[in-house]
């Protein structure tokens, strides 16, 4: 089921179509016009936009005919939909919106519509881009950016160049552009530069011909070949040897594919997406990557920010996997107890998602009730926190002796902050601010004496 905006500068239809969508099972927000509208979306997240059918167009009714261009321009992976008139409209619209939350199987929160379905798009086309989406989750800012760009990427043929620390889903944003671009009908052909030898990976990309080489018994079809029309997706590009990236060159230049041990070319129509958890300009100063390949790979780059920059999609992360786990598992793990997401929200998480995805299925596994608990977790984790509230109480001590060492000195002079300022060689400004941070500017000692 879909979370929907409604907006209806019309009170009484913008009830009936809240009603409506509400007994299809979709969680509805109702918007009464633009402005409204403008600060929902930019409170909360949205799965399908619906402009109601009054108004909307119309200066007199008080609509903002800009609304439409605002909202392709903010979220272009939000379906927006426009209700139509009548029930005609209606049937289109409830048919779209049925679609649009068939086809992805995650929570409302994760869900992502990439295409938009408008005033010249009937309702009831294909929402291909959506399960594309909803595989990646998050519901922070950086990752509604990304997600943005994505949308406008998977619409180009260019060349692209996904970066990120390991862990972070580089390989599903590849597939995320090949589902949502022209290609989606087409072969997704996924492959790791550094898990093949040079010769190997060379027969890998482009094909041999028997006897090209020891082993090379029958003709065989490379990536780039299988995939003609479709998407090939590099990972580890930067530890692909420097006479591969030659050849890699090449194929961008010219779309020809000369098989190990062939003569003819083949010339194909591939879409390349490359990633890598290294930074290629200092693989390049290095000399370990070559220059022209480097900007002939990064047309459009983007980036994946690491989970300890958005630690806001850790919970909606882990509650999305828990839900996998124990369905896969078939065991009742429903929830996650609250200190248990105290230790996730806490930690660090060096291998990003990947990591946070294998510790919420350990604890599943783990796990012997219904809730999951800390102590199911692996106990680096359940470390952290603990160095964490250790550092706290250590800043706390800290913070009790300095205080009762400056109440002491005060004593000590009857209460005069300039001497007690001199003993304790601090000027009389920061004693005063320590004071006031401890809650005692007005509690020192006798008046006339400070």
């Amino acid at each position: 089921m879909a979370r929907m905006l409604v907006v209806e500068v019309e009170s009484q239809q913008g009830q009936q179509w809240v009603r409506r969508l509400r007994n299809q099972g979709h969680t509805v927000v109702l918007a009464d016009g633009p402005t409204e509208a403008k600060a929902r979306v930019r409170e909360s997240c949205f799965d399908v936009i619906v402009l109601g059918s009054t108004g909307f167009g119309s200066a007199a009714a008080g609509a903002d005919p800009d609304l439409l261009a605002w909202l392709r321009r903010e979220l272009p992976e939000v379906a927006v939909m426009l209700a139509g008139v009548g029930e005609l409209g209606g049937a289109l619209l409830e048919e779209a919106v049925s679609l649009a939350s068939s086809e992805s199987g995650m929570s409302p929160q994760a869900q992502t519509l990439p295409d938009r379905v408008t005033d010249r798009q009937t309702p009831s086309c294909t929402l291909h881009a959506t399960a594309a989406f909803s595989a990646i989750i998050g519901q922070s800012r950086p990752m509604r950016d990304l997600l943005r760009l994505v949308a406008r990427v998977a619409e180009t043929d260019s060349t692209t160049l996904v970066t990120g620390e390991t862990g972070t889903g580089k390989e599903l944003v590849g597939r995320a552009i090949h589902q949502a671009s022209r290609r989606r009908d087409r072969v997704f052909c996924a492959l790791n530069s550094a898990s093949f030898p040079e010769t190997l990976l060379e027969s890998e990309l482009f094909g041999h011909r028997r006897g090209a080489f020891t082993g090379a018994s029958v003709n065989k079809k490379g990536l780039f070949e299988h995939a003609d029309q479709g998407t090939v997706f590099l990972d580890e590009v930067a530890e692909m040897p420097l006479s591969m990236q030659a050849k890699l060159l090449r194929f961008l230049q010219t779309g020809e594919v000369r098989p190990v041990g062939g003569e003819s070319p083949r010339y194909v129509d591939v879409r390349l997406v490359t990633a890598t958890n290294k930074d290629l300009e200092e693989e390049v100063r290095a000399g370990r990557f070559r220059e022209d390949l480097y900007y002939r790979l990064a047309v459009i780059p983007i980036h994946l920010p690491p989970l300890r920059d958005r630690p806001e999609d850790v919970e909606l992360l882990a509650r999305t996997f828990l839900k996998r786990f124990a369905a896969r598992m078939g065991k009742p793990v429903e929830t996650i107890d609250p200190e248990a997401l105290n230790v996730l929200r806490e930690y660090h998480w060096p291998g990003n998602v990947r990591q946070l995805e294998n510790t919420i299925e350990s604890g599943v596994a783990l796990c012997q009730g219904n809730v999951l608990r800390s102590d199911d977790f692996p106990i680096r984790l359940r470390e952290r926190r603990a160095e964490i509230v250790e550092s706290s109480d250590t800043l706390q001590s800290l913070e009790t002796l300095e205080r009762t060492h400056i109440l002491r000195t005060l004593e000590r002079v009857g209460g005069n902050r300039k001497r007690a300022a001199e003993i304790l060689r601090i000027s009389t400004t920061t004693l005063w601010r320590r004071l006031k941070e401890f809650g005692m500017e007005h509690t020192v000692l006798p008046a006339g004496r400070a």
